[in-house]
């Protein structure tokens, strides 16, 4: 019996030493929704975030569910986007938002939340200006210029499901501890390796008919948003960061598709939309300094989310053009 009782008292020590190494390395907030849907998710208000899979960080929760914080300010720029916005794998107070809420000198409020797409939150964009009301400015974030038929017509049309709630199967004294979570992310994460990846395009090779439709529901795409912008009274801006790694040659390269991005760009400027392009910056970040904007100490090269660096060079890139219409105005 005394064997017994040591042998549960170890594994238990273990557990506990075990769920207390990943209340620092992965514990997310849950998710969960909200009427207003500014946002498909918000994460559990008031939760505490640690983060250490991609870089390190640990953030405190806002009472709406995001990772802003606390200003009594009005807001003046509301930022959309993916985990890329939202900001987890950098330091608090380090992410694009809050780098540019101090370069303006006004609040940006972080509306970022991870699996939010460029479509998803191009759908929930009516529904965030009415919730936050910014008086100024709306940015969207986007990691892709390569967008398919079916996903800019469900976008327009508001006709995406729902993103869901955070529901385990394990009862919620069980599911909310640390090691628990982070177990079953990776059962999550295993259950999906298997999936096929789609047959590569070469976007090259496209007809140029075949890429004037594609110009012409951008287009029409982003006329859309700029009329909701409009409509609410403030600026939209679009920010796109593409990937960069180096080629064998030591120069750096991105990932976007020359001609989609062509057609992206050409889309904005004929819907009257700004659109804040990282390719540039991105490149010339690494022939000056050899910075990466994605990636982390603790990843593959170049890979993941945005970095420090990359959050800053957003920030930077933002803060010209906002400041600049400031100026002019």
């Amino acid at each position: 019996m005394k064997n017994v009782v040591k042998h549960l008292a170890a594994v238990l020590l273990g557990l506990l030493v075990v769920n207390g190494f990943c209340a620092w390395y992965y514990n997310t907030a849950p998710y969960e929704h909200t009427d207003d849907r500014a946002t498909d998710t918000v994460r559990r208000p008031g939760a505490r975030v640690s983060q250490a899979t991609e870089g390190m960080g640990a953030h405190a929760i806002d009472a709406n569910g995001y990772n802003s914080a606390p200003d009594d300010r009005p807001i003046s720029v509301l930022m959309l986007g993916s985990s890329h916005t939202e900001g987890f794998n950098v330091a608090a107070g380090q992410d694009v938002s809050a780098r540019l809420g101090a370069l303006l000198g006004k609040r940006v409020y972080n509306l970022g939340m991870s699996a939010h797409t460029f479509t998803r939150n191009a759908a929930n964009l009516p529904r965030a200006l009415a919730r936050f009301k910014p008086a100024d400015w709306v940015v969207l974030e986007t990691a892709s210029v390569v967008f398919t038929r079916g996903q800019v017509e469900a976008s327009m049309g508001d006709a995406l499901e729902r993103l869901p709630a955070t529901r385990t199967p394990l009862p919620d004294f069980i599911s909310n501890r640390p090691l628990s979570k982070r177990l079953y992310k990776q059962l999550l994460n295993l259950m999906q390796a298997d999936e096929e990846e789609g047959e590569a395009v070469d976007y090259d090779d496209l007809p140029p008919e075949l890429l004037a439709e594609y110009e012409d529901s951008l287009t029409a795409w982003f006329a859309q948003l700029k009329a909701e912008a409009d409509a609410s009274g403030v600026g939209l801006i679009i920010w796109y960061h593409p990937h960069v790694l180096p080629d064998a040659e030591g120069n750096a390269v991105t990932d976007a598709p020359a001609v989609c991005l062509r057609a992206f760009h050409n889309a904005c400027r004929r819907a009257g939309v700004t659109l804040v392009d990282l390719s540039d910056a991105f490149l010339r970040a690494w022939e000056r300094e050899r910075i990466l904007p994605h990636g982390f100490a603790n990843t593959a090269l170049g890979v993941g989310h945005l970095n420090a660096d990359g959050h800053r060079l957003a920030a930077e890139a933002l803060y010209e053009v906002i400041g600049r219409a400031g100026e002019a105005a």
